[in-house]
């Protein structure tokens, strides 16, 4: 088991220049990840390249898969082996070193702000659910290497795993990365227009579509025909996972 953890942890991001003063000075940092955490739903973990653990785990770990933050943090990416179905896997180590060689292959000044994006199942005793994981850089070496990644869990809009995703914060321009030849595409993100923004934030606010359309002065007719429009457009089936998708890849 061991050999295979080692795989999330590759050549190309090797951190071998922090002393052990520096953790002492990221309490200030868990602690602003920790107030992060009390308001949201997201689980939030943080992942350290250098001692190849998990330095962080907020509490709401347990409504996903039943273990505590502490059991987290001490089994780091052993998580994956025991909470991810066997068929997928595979696909985790795969995008985790496409993702680290696409970072590295970034001239040093344009790295920032760059993250990962993918769906797959986590379990739960019989019951899988499938979640959208983010990896952001938190905080880099010198060389330019990570040292530690913030990682977020949330539902997913997603009905297949994979949808591996490299984008830059306010860029619409992403990479998609395909198992099958296994390499990045280039697309740009959907646009969201007003009235799509207006209607997924009022029924996020617990508005009805008839509610929006009095509020707004709108047509419910022409409400209902954006709502299909946009539906279309993200690829999604309702509400739940239009709003899902939204927020995931940031178009709110």
């Amino acid at each position: 088991m061991k050999a295979n953890i080692d795989k999330y942890f590759i050549s190309a991001n090797a951190v071998d220049d922090i002393p052990e003063s520096h953790y002492q000075k990221l309490e200030p940092v868990l602690q602003t990840i920790e107030a992060f955490t009390r308001n949201t739903n997201k689980v939030v973990y943080v992942v350290d390249y250098l001692k190849k653990n998990f330095l962080y785990s907020s509490d709401n770990i347990e409504e996903l898969c039943g273990i505590t933050k502490e059991e987290m943090v001490e089994m780091g990416y052993l998580f994956h082996f025991q909470y991810v179905p066997r068929a997928e896997q595979q696909m985790l180590l795969e995008l985790n070193k496409a993702g680290f060689e696409f970072y590295d292959n970034l001239p040093k000044n344009e790295r920032e702000g760059y993250s990962i994006s993918y769906d797959f199942h986590v379990m739960k005793g019989d019951r899988v659910t499938m979640i959208h994981h983010d990896l952001t850089y938190l905080v880099t070496t010198r060389k330019g290497r990570i040292w530690l990644a913030l990682c977020t869990m949330s539902p997913s809009s997603s009905m297949t795993p994979g949808n591996i995703i490299m984008r830059k914060e306010g860029c619409r321009t992403i990479h998609e990365y395909n198992l099958e030849t296994h390499e990045w595409i280039e697309r740009k993100l959907p646009k969201i227009n007003a009235t799509e923004k207006t209607i997924l934030t009022r029924l996020m606010q617990g508005y009805t579509m008839e509610e929006i359309s009095n509020n707004e002065g709108v047509s419910l007719n022409t409400l209902k025909a954006s709502k299909r429009l946009l539906f279309q457009k993200l690829n999604v089936n309702n509400i739940s996972q239009a709003i899902a998708y939204c927020l995931n890849y940031k178009l709110l």
